[in-house]
């Protein structure tokens, strides 16, 4: 089928998706591996500026290997954050390769911050942790690096759909958002690197439109812990700015300490019960819920984080973001939790390969896809400063297999209905003269998921409510419509903020029990005899399937009590 937009057909070793800190790492790791592949990244918007890494707090986690080992903050993690869905050994790799990823950072040209004596700035926040800083202007620097080292970047073109052959990648399709022009990849890996599904509500997160996520799904790959895509922050209500650590002083109008009512002692990061709290002290008339707590002396306007470390290209940033919200914000301290979302369910094991063989998915579009952080929507996996790090831990472990599979394989070929089959799925909602615009499609996913007791502080009776939305959400994907190339990615990305909605609710509604950030009204007490399961999501003859896989609780080294 031709296109009045035109026509291209390009070949490399490895075909990247996404230029955020995920690709990029992968595209350099690659290249490391093996300098004699041709590396291709393509990327939506323009690699370098894409993404999460450069627009949050520039916060990695630190593991200082003289005070913690691997194997002890697993055990941590398993008893309280993942709650024994977590891949033990992955977490132990990831930890264990903590030192070895910043050392890659810097030698990629990231600013890591460093005392005089040579060693890492860091700011140690618990027994077993510590957190530094690092410049916002990463992914420009690794970019740079990478494209000195041979990797092709282009910019501007949307990767729309995955293509396979006997079962395996062979490539994918897309089209420029500036000129329309379709693109047809042929390769003998791919990486996936689009991040998670976020459902546009949070300002910074909101990059994560799930595209990646619905391409591996409708190529058939499998989705792991698509019920975890339910991540909240509390934050203030006039400027919708984040307060990291907020549910540690929650009071309600009678001046209650409300924290009190869900934390008996130190927790890592904020809860869904947190989320709960909020929800009962409205429902209760109590609210609003205000915050108490001091705001740090010598705070220029920057926020707290920034002036711990010297980062100079993300520090204007900081300063006229914080500078706004607290014009907004004045002296209202009232505080509601905002759904971020975070879903990442792309299924993949350690090497990052996905059920798709020579399909890699890496960073947030397989963070719990992955199950390395368990019963938590991951970044940030109620873990600060893991999201940035475990991107690149992930675009370092896909690099071997990766390059190994580039190397030997012969260029598979395209099948060429599949791509007929995608030119005509692409391009539907700009040939069609009139109809629904994405953005109202949008509005309706966002009914659903919005509300707190819907994604949150679940029940089932809350649960057939999101459905209804998300039915209605589907019937109007029909009838999308675009004017111009912007509008036509944003149709594809409702169309995927649809379909990660309906995997995170159907889920939702069979895992039958509470179990870390996973919070059922109805069924709220943990029930390891019957839910110590992962629960699989997969494109079957256009039908959605869910079915469940056992946790291999068995070996791995921290077990649960099942008693």
């Amino acid at each position: 089928m031709e296109t009045k937009f035109g026509r291209e057909n390009l070949t490399s070793d490895v075909l990247i998706v996404g230029g955020g800190i995920a690709g990029l790492t992968a595209a350099v790791a690659i290249k490391e591996e093996n300098p004699n592949l041709s590396v291709l990244l393509v990327e939506k918007q323009t690699c370098g500026y894409s993404g999460k890494a450069n627009k949050g707090g520039g916060v990695l986690q630190y593991f200082d290997m003289g005070r913690v080992t691997p194997e002890e903050f697993a055990a941590y993690h398993a008893n309280t954050i993942g709650c024994f869905l977590g891949d033990q050994e992955l977490m132990v790799k990831y930890v264990s390769m903590n030192n070895l990823m910043f050392d890659k950072l810097v030698q990629w040209g990231a600013r890591v911050p460093k005392r005089e004596d040579g060693s890492y700035a860091v700011i140690p926040t618990g027994p077993m942790t510590a957190i530094i800083g690092i410049d916002l202007d990463v992914t420009l620097k690794i970019r740079q690096t990478a494209e000195k080292m041979g990797v092709k970047v282009m910019d501007k073109v949307a990767v729309s759909d995955l293509l396979t052959s006997d079962g395996k990648i062979s490539g994918a399709t897309g089209y420029s958002i500036l000129d329309g022009k379709f693109y047809t990849f042929n390769a003998k890996a791919v990486v996936l690197a689009t991040g998670s599904q976020n459902y546009r509500i949070g300002p910074m997160w909101g990059s994560g439109r799930g595209d990646g996520i619905a391409a591996a799904y409708r190529a058939g790959a499998e989705m792991r812990n698509t019920e975890f895509g339910n991540f909240a922050q509390l934050v203030k209500v006039n400027s919708h700015s984040e307060v990291v650590y907020g549910e540690n002083f929650m009071y309600n109008k009678l001046d209650q300490h409300v924290t009190k009512n869900f934390r008996t002692g130190p927790e890592p990061d904020i809860s869904s019960s947190a989320i709960a709290e909020w929800y009962k002290q409205m429902t209760a008339n109590t609210g609003p819920i205000v915050l108490k707590q001091e705001r740090p002396k010598g705070d220029g306007g920057g926020g707290p984080l920034s002036m711990l470390w010297e980062r100079p290209y993300g520090m204007r940033f900081w300063e006229l973001n914080h500078k706004r919200a607290g014009a907004v914000d004045g002296d209202n301290n009232e505080v509601c939790p905002m759904l971020i979302g975070e879903q990442s369910p792309v299924k993949v094991g350690h090497d990052m390969q996905t059920t798709i063989p020579g399909l890699f998915a890496i960073g947030d579009v397989s963070y719990c896809g992955s199950a390395a952080p368990g019963a938590v929507p991951a970044p940030p996996g109620r873990n600060r400063g893991s999201g940035i790090l475990n991107a690149v831990f992930a675009g370092m472990m896909c690099a071997p297999t990766a390059a190994e599979i580039a190397a030997k394989a012969v260029l598979p070929q395209i099948d060429e209905k599949q791509v007929e089959t995608c030119v005509e799925r692409v391009y539907a909602p700009i040939l069609r003269e009139n109809g629904v615009k994405a953005k109202d499609v949008v509005r309706m996913i966002q009914k659903a998921v919005g509300p707190m007791e819907r994604s949150v502080y679940m029940s089932g009776h809350r649960i057939e409510t999101a459905l209804r939305y998300v039915e209605k959400a589907k019937e109007m994907l029909g009838m999308l419509q675009a004017d111009d190339f912007h509008e036509l990615l944003n149709c594809h990305e409702a169309e995927a903020a649809v379909l990660s909605a309906e995997m995170q609710f159907r889920a939702s509604q069979m895992r039958k029990e509470s179990r870390g950030w996973f919070l059922r009204e109805d069924y709220p007490e943990t029930d390891n005899e019957n839910w110590l399961k992962w629960i699989i999501v997969k494109n079957q003859g256009n039908k959605m399937t869910l079915s469940t896989e056992d946790v291999p609780w068995e070996k791995w080294p921290v077990k649960p009590n099942k008693s």
